[in-house]
């Protein structure tokens, strides 16, 4: 071995790492190796070429195939580096006595005969398929001469022989053997635990070995990332015994057949006209639909006349302060007043920045700033606040009665007087105006205002309306705030069809809140996973049981489908789904960032029970998507989103450095196109799956937050030096812990700097945790260590412990309620990781274990385990000896 491979051999042994292979099935309840196998032929003509390039490599056709092996398992998991095993049967020996070729004959050296040798592979995507064989060569001979290993190495893949007995003894995830005969015919057979991965995958995963080697063959040269895995539409799968799917292009995800059921005498609504505008679709159906109901809330309730008068209304108001090109700030609570405010501001042909009054001053002041508003609109409970937020921009409270007779025109009649016919130049232009700012979390510490056009949320909720079948005699609840994207689709889904939008309170008790939605008889029901727990979670037959036949009477039978968004549906909310909901209902998950409202959806069903989790799905209408490698490159199998679409926003207000970085036009044409930062893997039937996040943005109850706009807040407090926030993961929800370092001799206070979080952010961004180190772990590099940083209990401050009965029950009930192994008499409900829908399930358990019946009030004035115990001793029922009973029964029964 020369010096240069020597060198790459001692790197490749430095490298070596466990394989990560998603599996189909759960891997933590595979508890036995059961093997499959599908076999395939390498195809006479591929062979010959195969040991063309092996000769001119000089290397051993099984090195070939071993490299080839390595490429296809780096595009299933986008390392570059991963341990390996090989058979070393497969590589040493003579002609006779092994036919696939002897260019590594070890008879001087200590070489392992059985079992299989791990082999560190270092693959470099962009080299030459040619030049990895060396190189793979080298890392074969290394494991070969390094004798048994100590102990047995477990393997996610291999490389064997026509031996399956040593395959079944080392129970690989994938084992990949290469058979030849007398006259030369090779045979690739893929064997696989069928405990984790379906038939249907394995014949896939065969099939990329195929293609790649295939490709190999005839263009050597060709960098290995080049090499397709993925068969072009049509190809033949004669050789395979379970047919692919087709239609998968090369870096393209392949388009799914939409099959949700249209009810009988639904309409598409009309696709939208060229350069038609947001305002110009209500109005026509404002005229089509004047005496629907069109908007219902805690307020009252509007028609779509009168909605239509309203808003014209109050933006012949704000035409003297705003206009094209300019924004407009709406303050409103969840409430018909921001759907007025909404179509006021596009009514007066400005763009809307939608502000959340729940969000402390603070950050609501530095989007105003972000956005630069003309002036404000808001709801009349709340003027005294935006005229201190506005700083001197003009306030307009929303009105949500109908102004005196005269003042407004006929909505039914169209456009009102102050609207002049626009040309066709002039629609074109306003469907290229600014609907919305709505802004994200930023990875700078700064929020991202997401800039998107009028035209494109018409398409956005166009399609959506036409995929959900939305139309007239709808009532779609509007559980998402208007500051959401998800609140967006709704909202415009509904009001450009014809149906009844009905603002409703997402954070009632979950009675009341089916109870809400039955009694509007809605028809679809579109939420985060987090808030269809809440709503589903209570019901008898529950999660585990997906058989809709114990449900005689299925709360909400109106309901035809369920959409879920913002975060991971999981197998749990399938089965949740599967037993609450009547049989005609559908369950549809889907993926859309906020600068790409809707870009994949999936319609779920009982086939999906079993598997891991719920896809994405497949691209909606005029949407395209390709995955993306470490490097930005396509990639077929498994990388990042990025979404190319005519629909894409036009990109981040005020910050053009970080929109050209992530948006931009396709490189083969003008089409749009947005890096979305989400890791997604393709299925075997064309399905995308989410797969994580490639930067440290996380998702915490459907709200998007990147730790950098929370260490940013932390280091400006006086007392704070350095802040690090990580996510939680351990616990039922995930949930944010923080790290700081003094920055003078007085050290930070952790619950003086929560308290200073929740006035700067809002709730879901507050750290569950805070914790003060003296300083922050660093690696070699000088690099954060966040490895070495205290778990969160272990660095939890000291706390008094749960003593007296009562408090060992309340402890009980609190960290079944947040997810905690323990709690001390301090610990804050809201620091725990709690929120307003787990408040909701701490008051009812404590009910339903009980019988106290706590008033949220009373215990939000002092949230803390401490004063839960007071609040359940002051209350609980019977005598002393019956309280004693009820309170170790519960302690028992929380403690099995």
């Amino acid at each position: 071995m020369d010096a240069g491979a020597a060198a790459d051999a001692n790197a490749m042994e430095m490298t070596g790492e466990t394989l990560d292979l998603i599996s189909d099935l759960p891997r933590l309840t595979a508890r036995e190796y059961r093997r499959g196998t599908v076999s395939a032929g390498l195809g006479e003509e591929t062979a010959i070429l195969l040991d063309a390039v092996s000769r001119d490599a000089d290397v051993p056709l099984p090195v070939t195939v071993l490299t080839a092996w390595a490429a296809v398992l780096h595009r299933h998991s986008q390392q570059t580096g991963f341990l390996l095993g090989a058979d070393p049967a497969v590589f040493i020996g003579n002609d006779e006595e092994h036919p696939a070729g002897d260019a590594m004959v070890l008879k001087e050296s200590a070489v392992v005969r059985s079992g299989f040798v791990p082999v560190h592979v270092a693959l470099r995507p962009a080299a030459p398929f040619h030049h990895e064989l060396p190189r793979l060569r080298a890392a074969v001979t290394l494991a070969l001469r390094s004798g048994e290993p100590e102990r047995p190495t477990p393997f996610r893949a291999v490389l064997g022989g026509a031996d399956t007995a040593a395959v079944r003894a080392a129970a690989p995830d994938v084992a990949l053997c290469l058979e030849r005969d007398t006259d030369g015919a090779a045979t690739l057979s893929l064997h696989y635990n069928a405990s984790l991965f379906t038939r249907p995958t394995a014949v896939w995963m065969l099939s990329h070995c195929l293609t790649l080697l295939a490709a190999a063959a005839r263009k050597p040269a060709l960098p290995v990332r080049d090499l397709p895995v993925l068969e072009p539409p049509g190809s033949d799968h004669t050789a395979l015994d379970v047919d692919l799917p087709d239609g998968v292009a090369p870096n393209t995800a392949k388009p799914g057949t939409w099959t949700l059921p249209v009810p009988e005498g639904f309409v598409y609504p009309a696709p939208a006209e060229q350069g038609e505008t947001l305002t110009a679709r209500f109005r026509r159906t404002a005229a089509a639909q004047s005496e629907r109901l069109a908007v219902t809330g805690a307020s009252g309730s509007l028609s779509y006349a009168e909605l239509n008068q309203l808003s014209h209304h109050t933006a012949r108001q704000l035409r003297r302060f705003a206009g094209p090109d300019q924004r407009i700030a709406l303050l409103c609570g969840h409430d018909i007043g921001a759907v007025v405010g909404v179509w006021s501001a596009l009514a007066a042909g400005a763009a809307y920045v939608p502000l959340d009054p729940r969000q402390p001053n603070g950050r609501l002041g530095r989007l105003l700033a972000d956005a630069d508003v003309s002036a404000l609109l808001c709801d009349h409970e709340l003027a005294d606040r935006a005229a201190s937020l506005a700083r001197g921009k003009r306030v307009i409270p929303i009105r949500l009665t109908s102004p005196a007779p005269g003042h407004v025109p006929d909505a039914a009649a169209g456009n009102p007087p102050s609207a002049e016919p626009m040309s066709k130049e002039q629609q074109g232009a306003a469907s290229s105006q600014l609907a919305y700012l709505l802004h994200t979390s930023g990875s700078t510490g700064r929020p991202k205002a997401v800039a998107q056009t009028q035209g494109n949320v018409l398409a956005h909720a166009l399609t959506y309306a036409a995929r959900l079948r939305i139309g007239p005699g709808d009532q779609i609840p509007l559980l998402a705030r208007y500051t959401s994207d998800a609140g967006v689709m709704d909202l415009y889904g509904a009001l450009l069809t014809g149906a009844t939008l009905h603002v409703t309170d997402p954070l009632l008790p979950a009675p009341q809140l089916r109870d809400r939605l039955a009694a509007v008889r809605a028809t679809l029901v579109h939420c985060t996973p987090t808030l269809f727990r809440h709503l589903t979670g209570d019901l008898s037959d529950g999660p585990d049981s997906p058989d809709r036949s114990l449900c005689t009477a299925p709360p909400l039978p109106t309901v035809r489908a369920v959409v879920l968004g913002g975060e991971e549906a999981t197998q749990q909310d399938l089965r949740a789904f599967l037993s609450a909901f009547p049989r005609h209902c559908s369950l549809i998950n889907g993926l859309g960032p906020t600068e790409c409202t809707l870009a994949l959806q999936y319609r779920a069903s009982r086939a999906d029970l079993g598997g891991t989790v719920l896809p994405v799905g497949y691209p909606v209408e005029e949407v395209q998507v390709r995955l993306l490698d470490l490097e930005g490159q396509p990639t077929e199998l498994r990388g990042e989103l990025e979404i190319r679409s005519e629909r894409v926003a036009r990109g981040y207000w005020g910050q053009p450095d970080l929109t050209e970085r992530v948006f931009g036009g396709g490189s083969d044409g003008p089409t749009s196109t947005y890096r979305t930062g989400d890791l997604l893997r393709l299925r075997a039937d064309g399905a995308l799956v989410f797969d994580g996040r490639t930067d440290r943005q996380i998702k915490i109850r459907g709200h998007r937050v990147e730790p950098g706009e929370v260490e940013m807040v932390l280091r400006g407090h006086p007392t704070v030096a350095e802040a690090v926030v990580t996510v939680d993961t351990e616990g039922m929800a995930p949930r944010l812990v923080g790290y700081v370092t003094p920055a003078t001799a007085l050290p930070p206070e952790p619950e003086e700097l929560l308290g200073y979080l929740e006035r700067a952010l809002p709730e879901y961004a507050v750290p569950s945790r805070l914790h003060t180190l003296q300083e922050l772990p660093l690696g070699p590099t000088g690099k954060l260590d966040r490895a070495r940083l205290p778990i969160p209990d272990a660095a939890a401050a000291p706390d008094s412990e749960p003593a007296t009965l009562v408090e060992r029950v309340a402890s009980a009930i609190w960290c079944r309620v947040l997810g905690l192994a323990s709690a001390g008499l301090r610990s804050g409900f809201m620091a725990s990781g709690g929120d307003s829908i787990r408040l909701l399930q701490l008051i009812s358990a404590v009910r339903d274990s009980l019988g106290v019946e706590i008033e949220v009030v009373e215990f939000l004035a002092s949230p803390n385990l401490a004063s839960l115990a007071g609040l359940i001793e002051r209350d609980l029922p019977g005598d002393t000896v019956s309280r004693q009973d009820l309170l170790e029964q519960t302690l028992h029964e929380a403690e099995m």
